[in-house]
């Protein structure tokens, strides 16, 4: 009786996979909600947040590939097109992460006007002290940079892989791409804050180096260099 009802299991997922991508991202994001206002009392548990998350966005998606008979490569992770995806991710934060890091310091000039109760509501950030870019090494900085290469993964994987190989089933790839981006941008606000539904932004980048490369990787790759550039950038002006 297991194959019967494994190959229904199976076929159900391929007549409905934009209901299993939302059902799978709702039962990871809905864990990872329960595991943070446990951290409110544990700070034990708090800080095992990331790393779960990390975990569940390789981990579940993997699964739920085996269910339908297919593979990683199937939603991307896949390294046998580096060269490409390395000239599209690199040659994309080229143009755009200057463009997006003189934003960033007319942003954080504008900011430092505004009452400490409106920017609150905009950004977490304190006392704009003027613009020095800080590359100095140190040990916190590395195991941020290491941080946000695991986390910048997983999402990929998650998000621009699974979830929009889900949606691209049913869905073309311009609908997929902005609905991905719409649930990675509210997944995002598992720490409530209004800003950080600006990441469904960059989002549609990684989607579009996504659909250029047929992988995960150049979105990977230009995913971690944006949060390591914003990391720069924060400590360099606050």
């Amino acid at each position: 009786m297991e194959g019967p009802r494994a190959a229904g299991g199976a076929l159900n997922g391929a007549r409905r996979p934009v209901r299993e991508a939302f059902a799978v991202w709702a039962a990871i994001i809905g864990a990872l909600g329960v595991l943070e206002l446990i951290g409110q009392s544990l700070a034990f548990v708090h800080g095992l947040v990331g790393a779960v998350a990390v975990a569940a966005f390789l981990y579940v998606p993997l699964r739920m590939l085996e269910r339908r008979g297919q593979e990683a490569d199937d939603a991307g992770w896949r390294f046998d097109r580096l060269p490409r995806d390395l000239a599209w991710s690199l040659g994309a934060c080229a143009v755009v992460l200057p463009l997006f890091g003189a934003g960033f310091v007319l942003f954080a000039r504008w900011f430092s006007h505004l009452p400490p109760q409106t920017q609150h509501w905009i950004a977490p950030y304190a006392r704009f002290r003027g613009f020095h870019l800080d590359l100095a090494f140190s040990w916190e900085l590395a195991g941020q940079i290491a941080g946000n290469a695991a986390v910048a993964f997983a999402e990929e994987f998650f998000y621009r892989g699974y979830m929009t190989l889900r949606f691209e089933e049913r869905w073309g790839p311009v609908r997929s791409a902005f609905t991905a981006a719409a649930l990675f941008a509210v997944g995002h606000l598992l720490t409530p804050a209004p800003w950080r539904l600006a990441v469904f932004f960059p989002a549609l980048l990684f989607a579009w180096l996504r659909n250029r490369t047929g992988t995960i990787v150049g979105a990977s790759i230009a995913h971690f260099l944006s949060n390591v550039w914003l990391l720069l950038l924060e400590r360099s002006a606050f």
